[in-house]
């Protein structure tokens, strides 16, 4: 959400403070989460990141419309909250893939 208020602030759409926030704040949550908990972190970016862009932007008084220019507006916000989403996405993915192969390799090392 930080990300998102500084490119607010800034007067520009969500960007790339709202990217930024996004990878490191699923990076983390990758990195902290249980095996279990993966299956909830995994599908979580898309979410999370799709409810801050429209809290930020409803937030900021950026919509105003009703009826089709609310659905023009929905489509702006996805356009603008993409990139975040698939670059969070991939930073989980990446950590999962990396704490993954970190455990096969020490059970494999340990004779267990």
């Amino acid at each position: 959400m930080a990300g998102a208020v500084v490119d607010e602030l800034a007067g520009s759409a969500l960007g790339w403070g709202l990217v930024i926030t996004a990878v490191v704040a699923a990076g983390v949550a990758a990195a902290n989460c249980s095996r279990a908990g993966a299956w909830w972190v995994i599908p979580a970016p898309p979410l999370v990141v799709a409810a801050v862009t429209v809290a930020a932007e409803e937030l900021a008084g950026g919509a105003r419309s009703h009826g089709k220019g609310l659905s023009t507006t929905a489509a702006h916000w996805a356009i603008d909250a993409f990139p975040a989403m698939a670059a969070a996405e991939v930073m989980v993915i990446a950590v999962l893939a990396v704490r993954f192969v970190r455990a096969r390799r020490s059970r494999r090392n340990t004779g267990t």
